[in-house]
């Protein structure tokens, strides 16, 4: 089986942002001391999904031994990186308790139609995509690498070298 095991995120109060993504997955957030005594993590009800949170500018980097998080500054809040996670919570729990936390969301539709999801933006500036049971459904019905190729076909773009 491939699997992603786990994810690690930033946020300003990483233990508050576990408490409300754990409560998005129906888990229960833990500390993580490995990114630093005010990360913590958010773990899923059965145990497959956990998310690490580090502090926000707790960078990730190429140690003598491993990897280790190091502070940096002048940290940039916006991310080139997204998750999309599927949960057991319908679309609207899960704007509700983004809402409470004071975190945008939204219901989108991807595509023109062709699949829905929730936008949680953990802090305001960190996207992670909710997938409720019906979109996660639809989600892998319809996009699976054939008909990504058939997407790309259709856009003309060449799989030459792919």
């Amino acid at each position: 089986m491939t699997a992603i095991a786990h994810a690690s995120i930033p946020a300003d109060n990483p233990r508050q942002a576990a408490a409300v993504l754990a409560e998005m997955l129906g888990g229960e957030a833990l500390p993580f001391p490995p990114a630093g005594p005010e990360a913590w993590m958010a773990w899923s009800a059965d145990g497959q999904v956990e998310l690490e949170i580090a502090p926000r500018g707790a960078l990730l980097h190429f140690g003598p031994e491993e990897g280790e998080w190091r502070p940096a500054e002048n940290v940039n809040r916006l991310s080139e990186v997204h998750l999309a996670i599927c949960v057991e919570k319908s679309a609207a729990e899960i704007i509700a308790l983004a809402e409470r936390a004071g975190w945008p969301a939204r219901a989108c539709d991807r595509g023109d139609g062709v699949f829905q999801l929730t936008e949680v933006w953990v802090d305001g500036v960190f996207m992670i995509e909710m997938f409720d049971p019906a979109q996660t459904e639809r989600y892998r019905a319809v996009i699976t690498p054939q008909s990504w190729k058939q997407q790309l076909a259709e856009m003309g773009v060449s799989l030459a070298g792919a």
